[in-house]
C-alpha cells in the first residue's frame, strides 16, 4: 500500500542523506512517501521563518514522486503553514536536480559561491505560492494528516 508518511526520524535522516544536507528532528519537518513498508523518496522542510521555508528532496527509487507527495510537497508549506515561498539550495554541478526545480516551477535567484563541498556554489532557487500548480492537484487516497 502507498503512503505518506509524517515526521519519521530515519526518513529525515535518509532523505538528507540524499539531498546532501542535515536534519534535525527538534526543528526539521520530513514528508516521505511510502509503498509496501519501503520508502521512496521525501523532502526535509527547514529554515521556517513564516514567510519562507527551505526545501531539500531526495529519492532512493527511481520515479519516487506521484500525485499524493507533490500534492502534500507544496500543500504543507503553501496551506499549513502558509509562507509565500519555498526555497531550494542546489549545487551549480547538479544539473539533473536544476532540471527538476525548474520542471517543477522553482526559478533561479541567486548564486552563492563556495556554499558546497569543493568549493561547489549553490543556486538558490525559489517558487512563489501564486505561481505552484501543484495546489491545484487532487491527491487520490491521501487524506493529509500533518501532525
Amino acid at each position: 500500500m502507498d503512503h505518506i508518511r509524517f515526521n519519521d526520524r530515519d526518513d529525515g535522516h535518509a532523505i538528507a542523506n540524499v539531498a546532501g544536507t542535515a536534519f534535525n528532528p527538534n526543528r526539521d519537518v520530513s514528508i516521505c512517501r511510502v509503498k509496501d513498508g519501503v520508502p521512496y523518496g521525501g523532502v526535509i522542510f527547514s529554515n521556517y521563518t513564516e514567510e519562507s521555508i527551505a526545501m531539500h528532496s531526495g529519492g532512493f527509487r527511481q520515479n519516487w514522486t506521484n500525485r499524493d507527495i507533490l500534492f502534500v510537497m507544496f500543500d504543507y508549506p503553501f496551506r499549513q503553514l502558509q509562507v509565500n515561498r519555498i526555497f531550494g539550495y542546489v549545487p551549480e554541478d547538479n544539473e539533473h536536480a536544476i532540471r527538476i526545480n525548474e520542471n517543477l516551477g522553482f526559478v533561479h535567484v541567486a548564486r552563492l559561491e563556495g556554499m558546497f563541498r569543493n568549493n561547489t556554489a549553490c543556486l538558490l532557487m525559489k517558487m512563489e505560492k501564486t505561481a505552484c500548480r501543484f495546489l491545484s492537484i487532487k491527491p487520490r487516497t491521501l487524506r493529509p494528516n500533518y501532525h
